[in-house]
């Protein structure tokens, strides 16, 4: 018990020092700044702007476009050539709706005959990519 209160004399006894040492430290730097004026802006200063090497949003190239079951020549855009699985959305850089929109689609066709569904149809090997692949 008597340790508790040397132990909390010392803290109050700390604390009634702390202002007294940060009022006589030099090391305290006083800014010219009033509370009406604000900062100085100086002319030398870097200038606040965006960032130029920022890449621009990415927006959903579908928006804006029904997607058909009857359109092969779309829906071959986003099947590889190769095995003619669906690209996922990290390559298509669609939109949640218009990748469930494509995939249903795509399904459709290949069981209705539309589109082939081990490869992509070498008729529409040669058009240009709308994927980053």
């Amino acid at each position: 018990m008597l340790a508790a209160r040397l132990l909390r004399g010392a803290a109050q006894r700390r604390q009634q020092q702390l202002p007294a040492r940060l009022t006589s430290s030099s090391s305290v730097v006083h800014s010219a700044v009033t509370p009406a004026s604000g900062p100085a802006v100086h002319e030398d200063m870097p200038q606040k702007m965006e960032n130029p090497f920022k890449d621009p949003p990415k927006r959903c190239i579908l928006c804006g476009i029904t997607v058909d079951y009857k359109n092969p020549q779309l829906l071959s855009q986003f099947i590889s050539p190769h095995t003619g699985r669906i690209y996922g959305r990290h390559i298509t850089g669609l939109c949640s709706l218009k990748q469930k929109a494509i995939s249903k689609a795509i399904k459709r066709a290949t069981i209705m005959g539309f589109m082939p569904a081990t490869y992509k149809d070498p008729a529409f090997l040669k058009d240009p990519k709308i994927c980053e692949v």
